[in-house]
């Protein structure tokens, strides 16, 4: 089920309660036309998809210290897989940047308590390090 399903879904369901039947129909077509209308394109996609892309780059640094090299295998990989962003540092960079909070907040709880951050860690890192593998066919 795609987002625009759900948000469709959602607002329909929503004014179900209020409008009789024939308002709702119309109101659900607006919603359908609208949501088609505003479809993202695949180059915001592929800029988003850099944005996380650089996120995941910057947890894997600073949070599980992730070798460097792999780290720029996988922005290898992701600026081929997000061919069509228009600006593909850009986005990488924004979302490199857009990670401190998390930085912190894992710095924050490996001071306050270690033993969640040990558990958070032990939870996030190595699925993050197998995701980079399959990416990177574990180059």
């Amino acid at each position: 089920m795609t987002l625009k399903t759900v948000l469709t879904g959602a607002i329909v369901a929503a004014s179900a309660f209020a409008a009789p039947l024939a308002a709702r129909a119309e109101a659900h077509e607006r919603v359908q036309h609208q949501a088609q209308r505003q479809a993202p394109s695949p180059e915001s996609l592929a800029m988003e998809g850099a944005r996380t892309c650089g996120n995941i780059a910057r947890g894997a640094a600073d949070v599980c210290h992730i070798d460097a090299a792999k780290i720029e295998r996988f922005r290898t990989a992701a600026r081929q897989n997000f061919a069509a962003a228009p600006d593909f540092d850009g986005a990488w960079k924004l979302g490199y940047t857009e990670a401190q909070s998390a930085v912190d907040r894992f710095a924050r709880l490996k001071s306050t308590d270690p033993a969640e951050y040990a558990k958070e860690i032990h939870e996030a890192c190595p699925a993050l390090n197998r995701g980079i593998d399959e990416v990177t066919n574990g180059k």
